[in-house]
């Protein structure tokens, strides 16, 4: 029953069609953002799981001028920003330091995987897909940045939460009132990374000089010689 009411358009569906957005899931993010402020001053996003776009058009709505990568294994012919249609696990950081300009400010997943029907077994699966996010923000976030995931509820989402305190100073549970009702999903709000990554624009080679060709001249001798090459004289 529940999975056929994922299938029906309920009014936050219907309200994100209205406005534009891609899916319904961007008013989960608008709570989050709406409670926390997570956007505020924010420059660089890495949206992970990015598909099908909606948590990157409220970005780039509310920041138009952030530099935004999405990245996910599902293509996107239109995006907000930069696309990487690829994994996270084949994603090196300097990749999306090198497009971001420098260490990221915020990272967001809504990352979730295809559901099997099996509550336990999904709940593994999308803990899983958390761990990997939670692995690509500590090595993408700068010092006292944000990170944002999807997780689902059961045995493991607790210990995971536990976690997340030995890397940020603020962590919160949340589950916004999109989230549907049946659904076991909720999110962590993580603030105030506690280590800094450190990152430089790799140095740009200067331009190598042309070789200067030195050209012998004639100098004048005071005995009115003229010497071109050592030894000639008149």
């Amino acid at each position: 029953m529940g999975r056929n009411n994922r299938k029906r358009p309920d009014k936050w569906s219907m309200k994100a069609k209205e406005a534009g957005y891609a899916a319904r899931s961007v008013y989960k993010l608008e709570e989050i953002e709406r409670r926390f402020q997570v956007l505020r001053k924010t420059k660089r996003v890495i949206d992970l799981g990015c598909a099908p776009g909606s948590w990157s058009q409220f970005v780039r709505k509310q920041r138009p001028n952030v530099k935004l990568v999405g990245i996910d294994i599902q293509n996107l012919d239109q995006y907000p920003g930069t696309f990487l249609h690829q994994s996270i696990l084949d994603t090196n950081p300097e990749e999306f330091f090198e497009l971001l300009g420098g260490t990221a400010d915020l990272v967001i997943s809504d990352m979730a995987p295809n559901t099997s029907g099996d509550r336990f077994t999904d709940h593994i699966r999308q803990v899983e897909l958390a761990h990997m996010a939670l692995n690509t923000a500590l090595v993408t976030l700068k010092q006292n940045g944000i990170f944002i995931a999807k997780v689902f509820d059961g045995e493991d989402a607790h210990p995971f939460v536990l976690s997340l305190s030995k890397h940020f100073s603020k962590v919160r549970r949340v589950k916004p009132v999109a989230v549907r009702n049946e659904s076991v999903e909720f999110f962590v709000v993580c603030m105030g990374k506690k280590k800094a990554v450190h990152w430089s624009p790799p140095k740009k080679e200067a331009p190598k000089e042309e070789s200067k060709v030195e050209e012998t001249k004639a100098v004048s001798k005071t005995d009115g010689s003229v010497d071109d090459s050592g030894d000639a004289s008149t």
